[in-house]
């Protein structure tokens, strides 16, 4: 005997669907309702729902969606097409909200193109072009001179002369050569060579003829002589262009002195000056060193630069040792300063508007 199902319990479940050619309520379980009380409430067997349900383990938890099996015959005519009806519109409502999701996540999916092809030229305008990059090793926290030696397989002292280290004190952040190869790609041939013409300066011509005939002739006459021209005195004769200038003519004025890490020199007149403003910081950690240093974006290492307090006009001569890393904590950072360059610029203040020259031949 086939027992109808309730209306009024189809009206109250959560939807009806259809499987292989029969039809189930969808009943989500209600706090503290068990298997047994579903089955009373719908009048159906707890055999039955769990043949209805395969994965369902012999106690059902809160909040869990069940299938109720519908005998056929339960239903009359009028209530079966009114449930097709309406299962019917429930599925085209799921593919239509299927597409709608697809659809979304195609914009989404485009959306993300888009901007990766937008900033795909950026990203190549950012990407350095230079060869020794791979040689390059930004100093972390708890890193030593000693500890990237090793890593690298070089030795402390090619890491001191490849960045022109006075200690074997490094800082956090500061990028480092680490690799003879990386050394070679940015020290010119030029360079070197102009470094060695700088090393062998050449002898300064005498500026008064020397008679090596006479002095040859009488090595040890004690004779008097007849010369009424007196001996040259060679003793003051290095002397003579300063202490002697042509009548009607200025004294010459003393050489500028040139610019070192530390002092106030003018800048050079000689070669391109570049300029830039920016925020100055002190670089992360302490060095110890009592040394004017500066990691800076954009200048060449080993190159001085001139640093100006706009507030203070304050200024002194610093020495780059390394690229300021390109972080978005650096973005808007134009040059890192040693605490001793900054104590000197800046005794109070965090950090301070600069202006950053150096120049370039």
């Amino acid at each position: 005997m086939v027992v109808p199902l309730p209306h009024t319990l189809i009206i109250d479940s959560l939807r009806i669907e259809k499987k292989d050619g029969k039809r189930f309520i969808l009943h989500r379980v209600d706090e503290g309702q068990t298997l047994y009380a579903i089955s009373r409430k719908y009048k159906r067997s707890v055999a039955e729902i769990k043949a209805a349900n395969p994965d369902m383990k012999e106690a059902v938890r809160y909040d869990q969606l069940i299938l109720i099996p519908v005998p056929d015959g339960a239903l009359s005519r009028k209530e079966e097409k009114a449930i097709d009806k309406a299962i019917k519109k429930q599925e085209k409502e799921a593919k239509r909200e299927a597409r709608e999701r697809e659809k979304e996540t195609e914009k989404v999916a485009d959306a993300r193109t888009v901007a990766k092809a937008e900033r795909a030229p950026e990203k190549e305008v950012k990407k350095p072009d230079d060869p020794a990059q791979s040689g390059i090793h930004v100093v972390e926290v708890g890193q030593t001179l000693y500890s990237l030696a090793n890593r690298y397989g070089v030795s402390q002292a090619d890491i001191r002369k490849w960045n022109n280290l006075p200690g074997n004190n490094v800082l956090i952040g500061q990028p480092l050569i680490v690799s003879e190869k990386a050394y070679l790609d940015r020290t010119p041939s030029n360079a070197v060579a102009a470094t060695k013409s700088t090393e062998t300066p050449s002898r300064p011509t005498p500026s008064h003829p020397v008679d090596t005939n006479t002095h040859e002739s009488r090595p040890h006459d004690t004779r008097p002589t007849t010369r009424t021209e007196p001996k040259p005195d060679h003793r003051n004769e290095t002397d003579t262009p300063t202490r002697t200038s042509a009548p009607g003519t200025k004294p010459a004025e003393p050489e500028p002195e040139p610019p070192r890490p530390g002092n106030d020199a003018p800048m050079p007149t000689q070669g391109r000056r570049i300029s830039s403003s920016g925020v100055a910081e002190m670089i992360d950690g302490t060095d110890g060193s009592g040394k004017f240093l500066a990691l800076h974006r954009t200048a060449p290492i080993g190159t001085l630069v001139q640093v100006r307090n706009e507030f203070n006009n304050q200024s002194l001569w610093v020495k780059v040792i390394g690229r300021l890393p390109n972080t978005g904590i650096n973005d808007k950072i134009l040059i890192k300063l040693s605490s001793q360059a900054f104590a000197k610029l800046s005794p109070e203040d965090r950090r301070f508007r600069a202006e950053v020259s150096y120049i370039v031949k």
